[in-house]
């Protein structure tokens, strides 16, 4: 799918009109009228996905396009104007980049190259005035199978053994990412994907890279909050504590957990009760708000 008479840019991506694009969509996103910063945003056909709490800024939209005679879902995050406090976010997050959408770029190309699996960019652009970025956008290719959330709220208690393949698999994974030095941020069951379909070692996918940060020395304190994150989302009735210091035991790649182990293992409790009770603050401030409507 490739077009010989593209423009080629760094790291063997596309120059496509005002477009950053990976190397054999720029044809399929000719032929959908998605060939420019202009055409994303007013993409027809395009359902919107919203949830609570989406900031009016981003959009979220899923779409159903046509490659090679097959049709494919894509998600396009879209991005107007955002505040300042974000803009800032995106500088200090270590990816060097210069807009909300090329941040996310940025860190889909960075975790692919250290062999982190995670979902994979299509096309981006960004538009500015003077230093302030007036929109981006960044269209990726939906990953296979479904996320570990919408999995467990169907799973019963005969499907812990799904679970408890995919255990070893997960703990590398988040290894891996906090050995290269990433921290992601909003690590939950419904931002990591399984595919049934696929061995359980090659079945997993990271999402929703916006607000991954690299550190070049890691905090403890970040790791906490990935690894309580993780462990708020899974739930208590497929996931016992026996399974999740056995996790947590694999992710260190130890054979049991030493005082230090312990002592992280603490840490995480802790900051999951903090959590839990935040996401009931949260929950109740959104009913609320929703009740005076």
């Amino acid at each position: 799918m490739t077009d010989p008479t593209a423009v080629s840019s760094r790291e063997g991506y596309i120059a496509l009109n005002d477009l950053t694009v990976a190397p054999g969509y720029e044809n399929v996103l000719r032929a959908n009228g998605l060939d420019s910063l202009e055409a994303l945003f007013t993409a027809s056909g395009a359902k919107l996905l919203s949830k609570p709490g989406l900031s009016s800024w981003r959009e979220r939209l899923r779409l159903t396009l046509d490659v090679g005679g097959e049709r494919r879902t894509f998600y396009l995050k879209r991005f107007r104007g955002p505040p300042l406090r974000v803009r800032r976010d995106v500088r200090r997050s270590g990816g060097g980049a210069s807009s909300i959408a090329g941040l996310e770029w940025t860190w889909m190309r960075r975790l692919a190259a250290e062999g982190i699996p995670c979902v994979s960019p299509v096309a981006f652009a960004e538009a500015f005035r003077g230093s302030r970025e007036l929109r981006s956008a960044v269209l990726t290719a939906a990953v296979p199978g479904d996320s570990l959330e919408r999995l467990a709220q169907k799973w019963r208690d005969g499907d812990r053994t799904v679970l408890h393949s995919l255990t070893a698999p997960l703990a590398r994974l988040v290894a891996r990412l906090h050995e290269c030095g990433f921290i992601h941020r909003d690590l939950y069951f419904s931002h990591i994907f399984h595919d049934p379909a696929s061995p359980p070692e090659s079945s997993l996918h990271l999402i929703d890279l916006q607000r991954v940060i690299r550190l070049r020395y890691l905090h403890r304190r970040w790791i906490v909050k990935d690894l309580a994150s993780l462990n708020f989302s899974a739930p208590s009735d497929l996931v016992s504590r026996t399974d999740r210091i056995r996790w947590l035991t694999q992710y260190l790649g130890a054979s049991k957990l030493d005082a230090s182990a312990k002592r992280l293992a603490y840490r995480i409790v802790g900051k999951t009760r903090r959590i839990a009770r935040h996401e009931q603050s949260r929950a109740a401030r959104w009913h609320k708000r929703s009740d005076d409507r």
